[in-house]
């Protein structure tokens, strides 16, 4: 069974996603990251992690393309196609592609990445 991960607004297998070698957290560190819990299926405290990641985003002024109730239902989505009960959910959000320290020269939209491994 492939395992899924989100990325840049789809579900793909995890082993086609890959991050640009001009991408922001890649080169610089220029991002965020939330990590999350899931046990028995239901997502640990959910709401409050994507509140506390859109805050984090606005302090480094990185605004995605959609709100809190999209990228709630795309983590959650994520659990139910990986069929993961218990599970660690990382969540990385950078600025985009681009090269240069500047972060007004990103034309791009932020890299979002989210994947889902078992807990041991």
């Amino acid at each position: 069974m492939d395992k899924w991960v989100f990325i840049n607004d789809k579900f793909v297998p995890s082993e086609q996603a890959f991050v640009s070698i001009y991408d922001h957290g890649f080169l610089y560190g220029d991002g965020v990251f939330e990590g999350i819990r899931a046990y028995n299926g239901k997502v640990f405290k959910l709401a409050a992690h994507v509140d506390r990641l859109y805050r984090s985003l606005k302090a480094l002024w990185i605004e995605l393309p959609y709100d809190q109730d999209v990228f709630i239902a795309n983590v959650n989505e994520l659990v139910k196609k990986n069929e993961v009960k218990d599970c660690y959910i990382r969540v990385t959000v950078s600025r985009g592609e681009a090269l240069g320290l500047d972060p007004k020269n990103v034309k791009t939209q932020p890299t979002v990445i989210i994947s889902t491994d078992k807990l041991a």
